[in-house]
Order: C-alpha cells, then structure tokens, then sequence
C-alpha cells in the first residue's frame, strides 16, 4: 500500500481566494466613443463596440456607461477597432465595422469589404493586444447552515477564459465544503482546463486537463488529460449546442486503496439557452459519458445544470445541480453516486 497524502482542499481555495482579488482589482478602461449605432427607431448612440454575444450588443459609453441593445433593433454599426465576426452557419471573418446595404454589416479588412447580413450574426468579438482587456469569466460565493442538523456548506467557482482567432480557452474552478456534527467533513473540488482550436463549419479540436478530489466517492485525486474533436450543432442569438468525443488518460488515488492507470474515452454534449431581455436569464447543461477501455465494463458520468438570473448589473443568482455517477468506484470504501446542488450570488465580467 502506498502511502496517501491529503488532498490540499486550503491551498487549492488559497489561490482562488488570490485570483478572486486580482480579478477585482483590474478595474474597466475609460470608454472611448469610437462606434456609433444606429437603431432602427432612428436613434443613434455612440460609444465604445465591446462586442455582440447571447443577442445582445454590449457598447461602453462615456454618458451612461455600459449598456445592452439588442441586436434586432440595431439598422447599422460603425466601429473602427478590429473585430471577429461569426455567423450562425460557423463562417468568421475578421476586420473592422461599418454599415453595409440592405440591413447589412460591411467586415473591412486590407481594403476589401465584405458584406452580412446582420441576422445572420451571432457573435462578435473585439481582436484585443492587452491580455487582461481579453479575459471573460463569472465568481460565485455561496453558503448555507441548517440549525437543526448542524449541517453546513459552502461553495465557490471561479471561471476565465479568452478568445483569440481561431483559439480559444476557458478555465474553471469550483469547490464545495460540506461539514456536520459527528462527521468527517466532505468536499468536492474540481480543476478544468480547456483549449479549442476552431476549424471550418463549426468543428473544433479539443485539449483538456481536468483534477477531481471527491470524498462522497472515495475519490483523494482523479488527474487526467485528453483531446478530441467536437462540433456546433447550433448557434444561434438564443441558443447553442455542441457535442465532442474523444480519448483521455488519468490517474486515480482512491482514499483508500492503491493508485491506478486508466484509459477512457468520452461522449458529451452541451446545451445553452439565454434570454437577453431583463432580467437576463442563462441555462447552462452538460452531460459526459466516460466508458473504460481497460477496465471491463466500467463507465462514469458527469452531469452539471446551472441555471442563474442577473438581479443587478453583473450580479447574478443562481442555482447548480450535479450528478457524478461511477459504476465501479476505485478504493474500498467509494461510492457509486454523488448528488448535491448549491445556491449563489455571482459577478460577471
């Protein structure tokens, strides 16, 4: 028997605690109103193009600061800084901004003007130098005790990710601690790395990196890494849908028990459904199948809900159910299934 080493559940939420004030402690640009859009109520508003995404053009201004248009009410757009551009069919193109014919957006490169129609688009992304200025994610915190069974939890995530053409990456962090009267205390802390390589007609390469600690399923460290190749099915203003499939390695500590090699490949799917009118609305779900190749007959799963709701300008409630099943758990004393859900308050930036 090997010797186990505890699991460093404080040190792992050291450094997220760390990357949590970093975080809050870039502060916005000032806006410059180098865009001007124009509604199709004949408005204009110029500011600052951060980009179009869930339906919802973001524009920075120095008047009224940050706000939302939705893309159905804009006739033009202007702006001079470089863009990525994507349509619903996966085609991109890059440049900048300018009104086109017929309710079309001009996408300016070298010269050379191509024109789309803006229905058709369903993102847009600023091309920026500054590392920071690229950065994307959410931080949630949430908490709760039971009185009557002495029972208490709490819980934070952590998300990053950026897009550059044709990479993008995301990176994730989340924990729950979970203590009670006359109990060893329970956690579950999970790690993920993911980087795509963005390929024609909606396809993509995948490299994965993912550590899981789960005492509920007698798990002290599951570290494994991978790669596949995955698919948008849909995107579109309100929804997107993608599948992946492909092959990882990992390397299993049970709490008890020796440690072991394993090969798996994996299946999955993931679904979003927003709605940009107030108050904003995200549903996020996921589900993984992971079937062994070397172990006869054993396959786990991963199912992740999260539904949250914005109650103020970047602040969001929301609520999280997972599911880790594992048909034959490593160690002696692990088990099977493990269920939970957890309450937040989060901030998006």
């Amino acid at each position: 028997m090997c010797e186990q080493r505890r699991w460093p559940t404080s040190h792992s939420l050291g450094w997220a605690v760390l990357l949590v004030a970093l975080l809050f402690a870039v502060g916005p640009a000032d806006a410059a109103d180098t865009g001007l859009v124009v509604l199709k109520n004949g408005d204009q508003i110029r500011g600052e193009v951060k980009g179009l995404q869930v339906g919802k053009l973001e524009l920075s201004t120095t008047s009224m600061g940050t706000i939302y248009i939705e893309w159905d009410k804009v006739l033009a757009l202007t702006a001079p800084e470089y863009f990525e551009v994507e349509l619903s069919t996966g085609a991109r193109y890059y440049g900048t901004l300018g009104p086109g014919p017929q309710a079309t957006l001009d996408v300016t490169l070298d010269g050379r003007a191509l024109s789309v129609d803006l229905l058709s688009i369903v993102r847009i992304r600023p091309i920026k130098q500054s590392f920071w200025s690229r950065l994307d994610g959410n931080v949630s915190l949430g908490a709760s005790y039971t009185e009557s069974s002495g029972i208490g939890q709490g819980s934070l995530s952590v998300s990053v990710g950026a897009r550059r053409p044709k990479i993008e990456w995301s990176t994730k962090f989340d924990t729950t601690v979970t203590v009670q009267p006359d109990e060893p205390q329970q956690t579950r802390t999970m790690y993920n790395l993911g980087v795509n390589r963005l390929l024609p007609d909606r396809w993509f390469v995948i490299v994965t990196g993912r550590t899981e600690h789960n005492t509920d399923l007698g798990l002290q460290l599951r570290a494994a890494y991978g790669g596949g190749l995955g698919r948008y099915l849909r995107q579109s203003n309100r929804s997107l849908f993608s599948v992946a499939a492909g092959l990882t390695q990992n390397l299993e500590i049970p709490v008890d028990g020796d440690r072991t090699g394993n090969v798996e490949a994996f299946a999955g799917a993931k679904y979003s459904f927003f709605t940009y009118d107030t108050p904003k609305t995200n549903l996020t779900a996921t589900f993984v199948i992971y079937p062994s190749l070397n172990v006869g007959g054993r396959f786990r799963t991963d199912t992740d809900v999260t539904l949250s709701r914005e109650i103020i300008s970047d602040f969001t409630v929301g609520l999280t159910l997972y599911d880790s099943f594992d048909n034959k758990p490593p160690g002696e004393n692990g088990t099977k299934h493990d269920f939970g859900a957890t309450l937040s308050i989060g901030w998006v930036f």
